[in-house]
């Protein structure tokens, strides 16, 4: 962190603190709600209304907090999460649980989307990589805190206690970032404001061959992580007898694995370059699917969340670090907010494909089925590496 910008430790503190609110639920949601009355199938239509919200919500909120800062949307986005929680605390059916779904969604593009995009605003291209290692690393450490907490509390008590708590640390949270977190800067005088029309400005990001060959990638992970790792393996690991505490104890060991390789990465990021390192992660990611078909002890479980934590980091760093060295701040947030809404459209397609898979073929049929989405989505990424690199011996990269 030495020579970062202060605002770099803040940032990173409230993301820490967001990511526990967010982790808490991760060890007890699918077996909550399944005890509340919802079925395998309508677990995966649940989470893919969620993953609907964050795809329609990016680019909106992204453009929002081009033209009003980062700072107001990243506080609305934090009380969305402590809002959410309390519907889960309260649900006893799937309603609420439902509508939970729904605010988590706009609370994560609001939060972890526009946080990022804040950490590219307040700092320079040369310490970006590190400055998104520890983004990143705080991520990875709240996500350790919360499955902990959240399975801890639950064993205890009950996953409404883990909701409850979870929603206090929220609100707790969108105070500091009110406090703490640098308001909008006006324009210097005579500056234009920023265009109007969305449409155009959007239509021109999205023909980037550089944000789009870093966005499919993004599809891919969130493919992976959000169904094959977030909603289904705490059924899996429950099948094969391990306990809420057991599961949150998993993913903590994942969280903790995966953050402590951040900062690590974003130092090689820096001296090999980006591309290898996100190649890298999504073989790593498409071979840790298909080994949790033919596993079901604790320590391999525990090994290749491991792995996977890793993976899922590195691509977490790379991905954001290209993203901001690529745009300016006048852009940055809309940019960021088509590669979240890419990462949306696996959020969306893996709980609802999967739950369907789920329900009919058994559980072990998701990890394979995600594995071989992986193969083809790795597939094209080398595809579009290919084009970008034609398309950059041409054109120049835009000053950050």
């Amino acid at each position: 962190m030495q020579g970062l910008p202060r605002e770099v430790v803040t940032i990173c503190f409230i993301i820490l603190l967001a990511d526990i609110v967010f982790g808490i639920i991760v060890p007890t949601f699918s077996i909550f709600a399944q005890d509340v009355g919802v079925s395998l199938a309508l677990l995966g239509a649940i989470n893919a209304a969620g993953g609907l919200t964050q795809l329609f919500a990016a680019v909106p909120v992204g453009i929002l907090s081009d033209r009003i800062g980062r700072r107001a949307i990243v506080v609305t986005g934090v009380l969305c999460f402590a809002s959410s929680l309390a519907c889960f605390a309260f649900a006893n059916g799937p309603e609420l649980i439902l509508i939970g779904r729904l605010l988590q969604g706009l609370a994560g593009v609001a939060t972890f989307q526009i946080g990022a995009a804040y950490l590219g605003d307040i700092t320079a291209p040369g310490q970006r990589a590190v400055a998104f290692g520890a983004y990143t690393t705080a991520m990875g450490v709240g996500f350790a805190i919360g499955p902990a907490l959240g399975g801890w509390l639950s064993a205890q008590w009950e996953p409404r206690t883990s909701y409850a708590v979870g929603a206090v640390i929220a609100v707790v949270t969108a105070s500091l970032a009110r406090l703490l977190m640098r308001p909008p800067e006006p324009l210097p005088d005579g500056a234009a404001a920023p265009d109007r029309r969305w449409w155009i400005h959007i239509g021109g990001l999205a023909r980037r061959p550089d944000l789009l060959t870093i966005a499919s990638g993004n599809v891919v992970m969130s493919f992976a992580f959000s169904g094959a790792i977030t909603v289904f393996f705490p059924l899996l690991a429950e099948d094969a007898g391990l306990s809420a505490a057991s599961i949150g104890v998993l993913f903590a060991v994942r969280a903790l694995v995966s953050a402590a390789g951040r900062l690590p990465n974003s130092l090689v990021t820096r001296r090999i370059g980006d591309r290898p390192v996100l190649l890298g992660a999504l073989v790593v990611e498409m071979l840790v699917a298909l080994c949790l078909t033919v596993v079901s002890s604790p320590l391999w479980f525990g090994v290749l969340l491991a792995f996977e934590g890793l993976a899922y980091g590195a691509y977490l760093v790379a991905g954001q670090t290209w993203v901001a060295d690529r745009t300016t701040p006048r852009e940055r947030g809309a940019a960021v907010g088509l590669y979240g809404a890419a990462g949306s459209i696996g959020g969306v397609a893996a709980p609802l494909a999967l739950g369907i898979i789920a329900e009919r073929q058994g559980l072990h049929s998701v990890y394979l089925v995600t594995s071989g989405v992986t193969l083809v989505g790795l597939l094209g990424f080398i595809c579009g590496l290919r084009v970008l690199g034609a398309a950059e011996r041409q054109t120049p990269q835009p000053s950050a």
